[in-house]
């Protein structure tokens, strides 16, 4: 009988590594190639803009909030959004950073606090930290891909300055979303 076990333990092992080595034979290997493509200054630029047009839509959805913190955090970001707008617009004349229009879908994005409904008190506040938390990790992301290989060093220079900003009001949107 344990001789049976013994055996059916090694049928059982050598089933398992066969799997696994179908399956690793099967997955493609990961190139360069396949790896996100690195964003260029002017379309690092234009997701700075469409993540600031998010902050000031935002503060808009926010007016009648059912929480003052919620109302005082979206103000504050739509101000540091209009700030770096500001900015953003003097960095792309001294650099002559050309913009591409803005894709329906990114201009869409912009708009999904909309879609949060105000009447729902503190699942409304939920829904609005978690679509403030998805446009901060889209927009680190591209930050942190572009930084790998700039192609502007004053546009790396601003990049470079506002990811610890962004950052930091990335975490306080965690925080805020796991308190509610």
């Amino acid at each position: 009988m344990r001789r049976l076990v013994t055996i059916g333990r090694l049928v059982f092992g050598c089933l398992i590594f066969a799997c696994a080595m179908v399956s690793a034979e099967a997955m493609p290997e990961r190139s360069d190639a396949d790896a996100e493509p690195v964003p260029t200054a002017a379309e690092l630029i234009s997701q700075l803009y469409q993540f600031d047009q998010f902050q000031q839509n935002a503060v808009e959805r926010a007016d009648p909030a059912p929480s003052s913190d919620l109302l005082t955090t979206a103000a504050a970001r739509a101000d540091a959004a209009a700030t770096r707008d500001r900015a953003l617009a003097e960095l792309q004349r001294q650099t002559g950073t050309d913009v591409p229009v803005q894709h329906k879908a990114a201009a869409m994005r912009a708009h999904s606090v909309d879609a949060v409904d105000r009447t729902d008190g503190p699942a409304y506040v939920r829904q609005f930290y978690a679509a403030q938390l998805a446009e901060y990790e889209l927009t680190v992301a591209l930050i942190e891909q572009y930084l790998q290989s700039p192609d502007n060093e004053d546009i790396r220079s601003f990049a470079a300055a506002q990811l610890p900003v962004l950052l930091s009001e990335l975490a306080d949107t965690r925080n805020a979303l796991a308190d509610k």
